[in-house]
């Protein structure tokens, strides 16, 4: 890399006066402090610190009075506030590079990188370099998927993608953590390189500090004892270990050192060990209560903004496509089209062989009931039978996969990177998941019916050859097609009785309710579920977990309202 910077020099930050808290626990304690323009700041501090609440903070993905973190302060880059009052602005002017690199693996490295690009402040501003010269100046190839990546090429797309969007300050969280010493030193080349080439002020919050002094400019200790933060001269960087402390769990537990006359006596009197029983299982109901309801006040409070955050509005109309077209194919790709195909040929044939198989006195009653049952088992499987298998697949199957890649979303940090470059995750989330779901879930169905039809069709050929097919097709759709005009002309439909029937037949609009307010419920819930804080794997197959259950829950309760109107 050359040595000449690309952009003009960067503005410093201004922390005065900041305090934070966090659960309760107040991490900084009015801090001042500058960390310098168009240099490599490295932070350092013990765990649990708060190193990563104040790199959240610094990146805008913390309100001001937020539970659990709270924090009040002036931040500035350079003369103006960095905080500008909308995250967006906000997020503009600074670019994270994240731990886990946070990129969105559906896309290609350069549309991860044309994403940032796209996604300036000030789109008026031509961009210093393309997507594919961006790829080119970090060294990261363009044409391998991003889960192909090795990780190195992972971080140099990172950086790459941060750089796209014209940060005036770029924040690296824990750049090497979890890496051997070779890589890691690898890493601190690359940082130290890209601040050189493009003279951004550069953060490093890390507590790997001997894999990163070398690159340093300044480096500031998070001092969790004082609840500050200083700066250590560089003739003091080798007492840095000895400074850095890791922030203590507090324990409720008391003292084992009391004395034997002063320490309580356990009571052992009769019936002491029912009482704690008791004790035991009033706590453990009440958090199990307590989180029951948290959690359903928080899906009352998601559901009542829906209608608000669901609103077609978003930044780019060509990015908001682009997630249509990747949750479409989750909806209702190939995969999802073979499964409903499956069960609609189950569901016909079950509901054709066996209703003219078991049917009472068959020998007598059939030839006098056989036109009536056809008729019966055409109206059953298109306006109850298949709409209710159909919508309960679609709500398994289909909210399922939409929950578990919005959930990797949010456990990965995608959903973090989304906000930095000033977007709403409902924007690009939930948005394109309810279009979608509008789409795929009519078509879904009626690929259900078709399939359901065509095995009904084949069942009755093969049981009565005597009969004919055209017995069957006559009488099938005679409850479910509309009758003749006034004219005597035959509808449409009828000419088509397969998409007629599904488009403009007896009851079609009820279908097609069904369809649309299953469709609605199981996105929302599907990205509720996903969009919820992961912290581990098992939140991830939790919410999965959950979507499967509350979408079914809620398809079923839909059908049994809808019938009662219907019939």
């Amino acid at each position: 890399m050359t040595e000449v910077s690309e952009s003009p020099a960067s503005a410093g930050l201004e922390i005065e006066h900041l305090h934070v808290s966090a659960a309760g626990n107040e991490l900084l304690h009015d801090v001042s402090v500058t960390v310098p323009g168009g240099k490599i700041t490295v932070l350092v501090g013990g765990s649990g610190a708060g190193k990563s609440v104040l790199l959240r903070l610094l990146a805008g993905l913390l309100p001001r009075q937020q539970s659990p973190v709270y924090w009040d302060g002036d931040l500035r880059l350079g003369t103006s506030p960095l905080h500008r009052g909308s995250r967006a602005s906000h997020a503009a002017r600074t670019g994270i590079v994240f731990q886990q690199f946070a990129l969105f693996d559906e896309l290609t490295p350069t549309a991860n990188v044309q994403f940032a690009i796209d996604h300036r402040s000030d789109r008026n501003k031509t961009p210093l370099h393309t997507a594919s010269e961006w790829l080119d100046l970090l060294g990261v190839p363009a044409s391998p998927p991003v889960a192909a990546l090795s990780g190195g090429q992972k971080q140099r797309l990172a950086i790459a993608r941060t750089l796209a969007a014209d940060p005036e300050i770029i924040l690296y969280d824990e750049p090497t953590s979890g890496l051997d010493a070779a890589t890691g030193r690898r890493v601190a080349e690359l940082i130290r390189q890209t601040q050189t080439r493009f003279g951004r002020t550069s953060l490093v919050v890390t507590h790997d500090y001997a894999g990163l002094l070398g690159i340093a400019d300044e480096v500031l200790l998070l001092d969790s004892a004082n609840k500050t933060i200083t700066r250590v001269p560089p003739d003091q960087w080798p007492s840095i270990p000895q400074r850095m402390q890791a922030v203590a769990v507090p324990t409720n537990r008391p003292s084992t050192t009391v004395h034997s006359e002063t320490k309580p006596r356990r009571n052992t009197g009769p019936g002491s060990q029912s009482r704690r029983r008791v004790a035991n299982v009033q706590r453990f109901l009440t958090k199990r209560l307590g989180d029951f309801f948290g959690a359903t006040g928080g899906t009352l409070i998601a559901f009542a903004r829906l209608p608000l955050d669901a609103l077609p509005i978003v930044p780019r109309v060509r990015w908001a496509g682009r997630f249509l077209r990747h949750y479409f194919g989750l909806v209702g790709g190939p995969t999802g089209c073979i499964y409903l195909i499956i069960a609609g040929l189950i569901v016909g044939f079950t509901t054709t062989y066996f209703t003219l198989r078991f049917l009472p006195f068959r020998l007598y009653t059939q030839p006098l009931l056989i036109d009536e049952l056809l008729a019966s088992i055409g109206f059953a499987l298109y306006r109850i039978l298949v709409p209710v298998m159909a919508t309960v697949l679609i709500a398994a199957r289909c909210g399922a996969a939409v929950a578990a890649d919005v959930g990797v979303k949010q456990y990965g940090g995608q959903i973090d990177a989304l906000r930095t470059f000033g977007v709403r995750s409902p924007a690009y989330l939930l948005v394109p998941i309810l279009g979608a779901f509008l789409i795929a879930t009519p078509i879904l169905e009626w690929l259900a019916f078709t399939a359901a039809h065509f095995v009904s069709r084949m069942t009755f050929a093969l049981s009565y050859p005597e009969i004919g097919v055209h017995f069957w097709y006559q009488h099938f759709f005679r409850a479910i097609l509309l009758p003749p005009d006034s004219l005597g002309q035959e509808p449409w439909g009828a000419r088509v009785p397969i998409l007629g029937a599904f488009l403009i037949g007896k009851g079609w609009t009820w279908v097609m309710l069904k369809n649309l307010l299953c469709g609605i419920g199981t996105a929302g819930i599907a990205y509720h579920q996903g969009i919820t804080p992961k912290q581990s794997a098992r939140d991830v197959s939790h919410c999965i977990t959950a979507t499967v259950l509350w979408a079914t829950l809620y398809v079923l309760v839909v059908h049994f309202v809808i019938a009662l109107w219907e019939f």
